[in-house]
């Protein structure tokens, strides 16, 4: 499964991101993990998109796990286990929502 992309393939502006994302049907807002925060095998009923705005982490989605920071995109399916852990000494700062209506 391909889960990470480059947001700012398309532009480097966030709000235009933000519309992006609600054109997409997710309901989209701001949210910070703290240096060293672990947000560890959680799972969501809604396919969710994280969009890291600054700072690192180490994102893991099913089985998969690879580095994230400003640009990368995170698109989880529905129903799959995720984790997600602040590697920079930042706070990590994301764009993220969960699509609406499902």
């Amino acid at each position: 499964m391909k889960w990470k992309s480059n947001w700012l393939e398309q532009s480097d502006d966030v709000e235009e991101l933000k519309a992006q994302l609600e054109s997409e049907g997710f309901d989209p807002y701001q949210w910070s993990g703290r240096p060293g925060g672990a947000y560890l095998d959680y799972i969501h009923t809604q396919d969710e998109v994280v969009c890291v705005l600054s700072g690192t982490a180490e994102a893991k989605v099913e089985d998969s796990t690879d580095t994230v920071k400003k640009g990368d995109r995170i698109d989880v399916p529905a129903n799959t286990y995720h984790s997600l852990t602040v590697t920079s000494t930042e706070p990590l700062v994301v764009l993220t929502g969960m699509r609406k209506g499902k």
